[in-house]
């Protein structure tokens, strides 16, 4: 964790009371200060923010609910928001992490000292770690395919597919299920899959504004199909034996219990 992080807290939050258990990574194209700037004036809030150069902003203590998700779903949750149960990251990126270039070597190190923080004090399992366009893919972009998922997982955090391991079902729909998305708008379900899996498929897009207003195009579907479907076989699968792992730091008593 670095030694010395950036307090600028928010007046928009509300005290918790459930428990935490997902990680939710964002980006903006802005800096840290003018992000606080937009949260501020929308009544929005995170946790914190990881500037290009590896500086970490605390917007929101973590045991206080920030406004960071909005309308969000995983694995056929009931509540509106995973606001309650979640802890936001937003990483400044400028444009909007449909490039690697976007995000710095630092920021990765910034991040993954904060994850594993994060995880070991609030017993955050690695497989919920999402991406904000995992949870609302009707809605939202972020990271990007540009975001570098596999480092992360290399470090220990989030989940990755083994090629090796495939969940026997071909029902696209059932397998983007086991993952966790909400296959309510399956086309959004599905580009946001590739955002986080294979991002190869993901159209590159210049406009940004125009890419925020159209988060995925209405008639995708997969250039590769086959190695989409055994990507996504195996993405499901390394889920569900995520889900049955147990994790030394989960046995200690957490923050929040």
């Amino acid at each position: 964790m670095p030694s010395k992080i950036i307090i600028n807290h928010s007046e928009n939050y509300r005290e918790r009371s459930g428990k935490i258990r997902y990680i939710i990574i964002h980006c903006s194209k802005f800096t840290p200060e003018k992000q606080i700037e937009i949260l501020n004036e929308y009544k929005l809030s995170t946790h914190y923010i990881i500037s290009q150069t590896g500086s970490i902003t605390e917007n929101c203590p973590p045991e206080r609910v920030a406004y960071h998700s909005g309308e969000s779903h995983w694995l056929q949750s009931e509540e509106k928001s995973l606001n309650e149960t979640s802890i936001g990251i937003e990483l400044e990126a400028p444009n909007l992490g449909q490039i690697a270039e976007d995000f710095t070597r630092k920021q990765y190190i910034a991040l993954t000292r904060i994850l594993e923080k994060l995880c070991n004090e609030y017993h955050i399992r690695p497989e919920n770690i999402l991406g904000h366009s995992d949870i609302a893919p009707a809605r939202k972009i972020d990271p990007g395919c540009g975001f570098y998922w596999f480092k992360l997982y290399r470090k220990g955090y989030g989940t990755w597919p083994n090629m090796k391991q495939k969940h026997p079902s071909n029902n696209e729909e059932e397998l983007l299920r086991i993952i966790g998305y909400d296959t309510e708008n399956l086309v959004a379900a599905r580009y946001a899959f590739c955002r986080h899996f294979f991002a190869e498929e993901v159209i590159y897009n210049p406009n940004l504004q125009e890419l925020l207003d159209n988060p995925y195009p209405k008639d995708f579907t997969p250039h590769k199909p086959a190695e989409y479907m055994s990507r996504l076989k195996a993405t499901a699968q390394a889920f569900q034996n995520a889900r049955q792992k147990r994790y030394w730091y989960m046995e200690k008593k957490s923050k929040t219990d």
